[in-house]
């Protein structure tokens, strides 16, 4: 799991802060923030703190960061520096940590997307958004805490479908924005900690109901391998099986059908860029979920829409949050980057069912 030993100490010297970096002065415009403190505006001297609480499970996110200072934490893995360089010339400007409890890449997605539609100023879009996480969002058991907390999560929810903010802000003088408040109000696991874990819970059923009522399809158009072929050839006794171990427990790692299903069953797109794989001179990336919808004649230009898409970063057992140049590449439209080679695939990516698909995560292509 990514709050390991190996996590908290790999390639890195404790006791050394990351290179600081000033908040861009464009983010109110091209991410619709207001005025006021904004989730990232962490003291420079911070960063290396929040790293500190986040290992110790005291935070379940931290700020924006530039890219710069994930090169700094592993400066001593010269192949990973090349990665994250790679990352700043196909247009991504930052990263952000999450806990490595092994929820990180549920709570990066819940994140990436509620930050994204927390941005959103009142619009179709934003109502579209938030309605559709709203129907996708499975039911929590019947345990009385979780239905209270699921309860607390669907009313924030509905005020961002209404254009309201996350929560009410606090009544303590801090000017803060509506993503401000979001973040303050998710990263403190001590004040917060039922909100938190019915965000992972319910994104967890979400993900399992997908695959359970999938089960027999294809995992890609073409591939012939259904998602009951992916679960018996894991040496799974069955669908319900790889669920019940991998897929709704809380603190086991996302791995193979979890990255597909989530972001299918929730109706956005994840694009992932892989950073583990020593081979590799550069990052590989790879798209699951669903892609832009185009116009019908009947609807004209102002039909179809883009889905919103999350980014997130892999490194060994890890995934933290990426943030692409939205000023460049406006909310809504394909932002993501291209792959020396191409486009990366916007299908899910076909299973490789050997013991080499956590280390190696090459992209096969799909059949002509």
């Amino acid at each position: 799991m990514a709050s390991s030993e190996a996590y908290r100490q790999e390639q890195r010297r404790p006791g050394q802060a990351t290179a600081a970096a000033a908040k861009p002065s464009s983010s109110s415009s091209s991410h619709g923030h207001g005025h006021g403190r904004d989730d990232d505006d962490a003291p420079s001297g911070d960063r290396s703190s929040t790293a500190a609480e986040m290992a110790a499970g005291r935070s379940t996110l931290g700020p924006r960061e530039p890219l710069s200072s994930l090169i700094d934490e592993f400066r001593y893995n010269l192949k990973f520096a090349d990665k994250v360089r790679h990352l700043e010339q196909r247009g991504y400007v930052g990263w952000r940590r999450v806990l490595g409890d092994g929820n990180c890449y549920y709570r990066s997605v819940a994140f990436g997307l509620l930050e994204q539609i927390a941005a959103l100023p009142s619009c179709p879009e934003r109502r579209r958004f938030a309605a559709g996480l709203l129907q996708s969002l499975a039911p929590p058991s019947e345990k009385e805490e979780e239905v209270h907390y699921h309860h607390l999560l669907l009313q924030r929810i509905q005020r961002l479908a209404a254009g309201a903010s996350w929560e009410e802000p606090p009544r303590n003088g801090r000017d803060l924005t509506g993503l401000g408040l979001l973040y303050q109000s998710l990263h403190d696991p001590k004040s917060h900690a039922g909100l938190d874990l019915a965000l992972v819970r319910s994104l967890r059923r979400t993900a399992a109901n997908y695959i359970l009522q999938r089960q027999h399809e294809e995992t890609a158009p073409g591939s012939g391998i259904s998602f009951a072929d992916v679960c018996m050839c894991s040496d799974y006794a069955s669908v319900q099986d790889f669920c019940d171990r991998v897929v709704l427990p809380l603190g086991r790692d996302a791995e193979t059908l979890c990255q597909q299903a989530l972001p299918a069953a929730l109706g956005i797109r994840v694009r992932i860029a892989f950073l583990d794989r020593e081979s590799a001179q550069e990052a590989n990336y790879q798209d699951f979920g669903c892609a832009a919808t185009q116009p019908t004649q009947e609807e004209g230009q102002s039909g179809g829409w883009a889905p919103p898409t999350v980014h997130v970063q892999l490194r060994p057992g890890h995934y933290d949050l990426l943030y692409f140049n939205q000023a460049k590449c406006p909310f809504g439209e394909d932002v993501g980057p291209q792959t020396p080679r191409g486009q990366a695939n916007t299908g899910p990516r076909f299973p490789t069912l050997g013991a080499e698909d956590h280390s190696e995560y090459e992209l096969m292509k799909p059949p002509p």
